[in-house]
């Protein structure tokens, strides 16, 4: 062979990603999708089963303000009917979504609302997505907790409650994503448009403002100090212009131990989930551990300003929604702690403390990723412990959750639907002319049998354990036999029994739901969440219910007879005049 002889030119070889041990994206991504879409799919799943188009409270609100806006004739009167007080904060925000919502589809529908505002769940996911995103490399990796943490049935009591929806998530929607953008971007414009409409959100809003106001101080960015002060000032004298401090509160019972006590457990509620019966020591617990690991985090930080070194935006973001999720739990718990600690803990706060598990977990895999090097494999590692955790919680809270929100379920088309649409002793609507133009009732399961209420049965008589009356409520105990096993799913939400008053006056429908058990042997499905062979207890406070005599009768509904059969009972409930409770209004 001549050494002049012609070659061709060999071609680089690409080494392939598999031979060379780099792990493939596509695993990671498809756990990411499937573990992420799993929690949101099955929570959408149970709020379309359970979801009723009925105002909870002060959802009624809502209703008037639009009649009021219908009587306004200038844009003056119009934006103060927006920004006008409730309780303590300006809903501008939710009325904007209502008069929307009206004008777009000629009717109120407060599912809709619903809707709107449970959307910022996912916004928050996606919130905390970019933020991985920008700290660490298979961010997606670690997407599913967050996830798993958020979009829960233990915030079942703002998923069906649409005003209190648009309020409790939208505002740690907003402040948070506030604060992101505040700590990470220079263009403070973005952020002040974002605190804006926090503030008008619900009054907790106002929190951002001086929050914002550290985070520049501590990133030494003083030159944007003068237009976030400025928006601030503004800001506060809109709000308090015409002010009215309600008085929708108890005074503060407790001591300073008390109280902080109440903090920790507002922070670490999302426990209440959990298969306890006694939750709140172990809220404190996981509130503290929370704060704790949050110390640490702080005194780094305070270690750089020290040395007047500037926070990273990483600490900044951090601390700075650490400080609205604390500042809110200062809030709450100074304001509702006279109503008892357990109110602290109830669903329509827990989105604070499920919030920050979520803030918790994505910093702290953000400050290790931007600290060492972390293998793919210990990458997978970290994200299985994020996803363990969350499930646990996650499927906790869609176990035991489940029976809250079908009690809820139930009371809105019964106790606030029902009993105030038949309110005479014929089976006709009493609601007024300018309610039903704008809401149209919700379809109930009882609507079939709505004129069989109103007349006598002649079917045997079904026995009641007990009839009595215990402070200021009549208490009705049914035997296990009466219900038969049937039980309320999250599949058949109405199934069951109701209990029926009638008298020469009118009627009133009660819906009566087993009590359920909380054990881990639930969790596993070793018991169902209702035992069957335990007696049924119905309280009604006497203040519901009109003076007169009422026949107690039995409404069953079961898988054979969805229509429902009216028993009659033996009972009678006598109602004595009585006066109404006094006290504080509730601020719900």
């Amino acid at each position: 062979m001549s050494f002049t002889q012609h070659r061709q030119p060999i071609q680089p070889i690409v080494p392939d990603p598999a031979a060379t041990g780099r792990p493939s994206v596509w695993p990671g991504w498809l756990y990411a999708l499937v573990f992420t879409a799993l929690p949101i799919g099955a929570v959408s799943w149970a709020w379309a089963n359970l979801a009723v188009n009925v105002p909870k409270w002060d959802d009624h609100a809502l209703k008037g303000f639009l009649i009021a806006l219908e009587h306004e004739t200038s844009p003056l009167g119009w934006f103060r009917q927006v920004v006008k007080q409730h309780n303590e904060h300006r809903i501008a925000y939710d009325r904007l979504l209502t008069w929307a919502d009206y004008t777009l589809f000629g009717k109120l529908s407060f599912k809709r609302l619903m809707i709107y505002g449970d959307l910022s769940l996912l916004a928050l996911v996606v919130l905390f997505g970019a933020f991985l995103r920008r700290y660490v490399r298979p961010w997606y990796l670690f997407l599913p907790p967050v996830a798993l943490f958020i979009v829960s049935l233990a915030q079942w009591e703002n998923l069906y409650w649409a005003l209190s929806s648009i309020q409790n998530f939208s505002i740690v929607g907003w402040s948070i994503a506030c604060l992101y953008l505040l700590a990470h971007h220079h263009r403070i414009g973005w952020a002040i448009t974002l605190a804006m409409i926090a503030t008008l959100v619900s009054g907790n809003g106002f929190l951002v403002w001086p929050i914002g106001l550290v985070l520049l101080l501590a990133q030494h960015r003083t030159k944007e100090l003068i237009p976030w002060c400025v928006a601030a000032v503004l800001l506060i004298a809109l709000y308090f212009g015409d002010y009215v401090q309600p008085t929708t509160h108890p005074q503060t019972r407790g001591s300073l131990l008390e109280l902080a006590g109440g903090c920790l457990a507002f922070l670490g509620a999302a426990v209440e989930a959990l298969p306890t019966n006694k939750p709140y020591p172990f809220s404190i617990v996981l509130g503290g551990g929370l704060l704790a690991c949050w110390g640490v985090i702080f005194l780094q930080a305070l270690a750089r300003s020290r040395q007047k070194i500037a926070w990273t935006p990483l600490q900044a973001f951090g601390l700075g929604a650490l400080a609205f999720l604390l500042g809110t739990a200062v809030v709450v718990v100074w304001g509702r702690y006279g109503y008892g600690h357990d109110m602290l803990l109830t669903s329509r706060y827990r989105i604070y403390s499920l919030t920050l598990l979520a803030l918790t977990y994505t910093y702290c895999i953000s400050a290790y990723y931007q600290t060492y090097a972390v293998p793919f494999r210990s990458g997978w590692f970290l994200a299985l412990i994020g996803l363990a955790v969350g499930g646990i919680f996650w499927w906790s809270a869609f176990r035991f959750n489940a029976h809250e929100s079908i009690a809820l379920r139930r009371m809105l088309l019964t106790n606030m639907q029902y009993n105030w649409t038949y309110t005479t002793n014929s089976p006709l609507s009493t609601i007024d002319d300018t309610t039903r133009r704008l809401i149209d009732n919700a379809p109930a399961f009882y609507d079939a049998q709505v004129p069989a209420f109103f007349i006598g049965t002649q079917a045997p008589p079904v026995p009641v354990d007990t009839l009595f009356k215990r402070n200021n409520a009549y208490v009705i105990r049914l035997s296990a036999q009466v219900a038969g096993g049937d039980v309320p799913s999250l599949t058949r939400p109405d199934a069951g029994l109701n209990v029926l008053l009638r008298s020469a006056k009118r009627t009133y429908l009660y819906g009566a739901l087993p009590a359920p058990r909380r054990h881990w042997r639930v969790l596993v499905n070793l018991l169902p969440l209702y035992a069957t062979d335990q007696p049924i207890e119905l309280v009604i406070p006497d203040n519901e219910l009109e003076v007169g005599t009422y026949q107690v009768a039995i409404v069953h509904y079961k898988a054979n007879q969805p229509a429902g059969i009216i028993q009659p009972t033996s009972q009678l409930l006598t109602v004595s005049p009585h006066r109404l409770a006094t006290g504080p209004a509730k601020n719900w």
